[in-house]
């Protein structure tokens, strides 16, 4: 089963598919639940929703979500397109070959959480912590310091679209408001000019439906765990042009 382009507007980006499953992170089974089934499902209800809109149905997944993140009447197209991206984001991201941080990108790590180990460390955490579905997100700021950025059920990192995630945009309800200290830090990156661009690095999915096939309803952990040691590091590094030079360092 083949997962549809996403529409005409250009074939979606590739990555290693590997028929047996991602070793160590996903079975074949759960590779092709989280990746072929899911996102056929999510492409061809986004072609549904957009066919016919010519202001939208030549537009990428990224773009509609930006641009009907604010749009409670365009609910249903914001959360297939925001999570179409992320879903393809996050399997982008995962090789089954073993890859390391670059220099400049372990510079910038270093001098944000101390060191990649206390970033792994937090990163994991926070996404452990994270009850319901979502995905957490590692990305560069506009004063080029990496943060961690929880977006909730198909919520997305980028400009207005985030600043807007407090509210289900399904229901209209205000989601809870509780704030720890790892989420104060991230309304805090969040704002002034992080609003016009913050870069996703990586991110993990989630969503119940990726583990428990694989690692059962208590395997979140084990599931973290595995996804952080798949992660392609090549990939990280070439989503932010800004940190293949130490040139660049953050401000204060």
């Amino acid at each position: 089963m083949s997962v549809p382009s996403l529409f005409a507007r250009g074939a979606r980006r590739s990555f290693p598919v590997v028929s047996n499953g991602i070793a160590g992170v996903f079975s074949q089974k759960a590779f092709d639940t989280n990746w072929t089934k899911y996102q056929s499902h999510l492409i061809n209800n986004l072609n549904r929703l957009t066919a016919g809109q010519a202001d939208l149905e030549n537009l990428s997944p990224l773009d509609l979500a930006v641009l009907t993140a604010r749009q409670s009447d365009q609910a249903a197209i914001f959360n297939y397109a925001s999570q179409a991206y992320n879903n393809h984001f996050f399997f982008e991201g995962l090789t089954t070959s073993q890859t390391q941080i670059h220099e400049a990108l372990h510079w910038y790590i270093s001098h944000s959480f101390a060191s990649p180990e206390a970033l792994k460390t937090e990163f994991l955490a926070t996404a452990n912590a994270m009850f319901g579905n979502g995905w957490v997100w590692l990305i560069l700021d506009s004063k080029r310091y990496i943060r961690i950025l929880c977006t909730y059920n198909a919520g997305t990192p980028f400009g207005s679209g985030h600043r807007r995630q407090d509210i289900d945009m399904n229901t209209k309800e205000r989601l809870g408001t509780s704030v720890d200290e790892l989420t104060a830090a991230t309304q805090e990156a969040t704002k002034g000019p992080m609003n016009h661009w913050a870069i996703p690095l990586l991110n993990i999915k989630v969503w119940e439906h990726a583990w428990v096939e694989d690692y059962g309803v208590t395997g979140k952990r084990e599931y973290l765990e595995n996804v952080w040691s798949a992660i392609n590091w090549d990939v990280v590094n070439s989503r932010a042009p800004a940190l293949r030079s130490q040139t660049t360092r953050p401000t204060v």
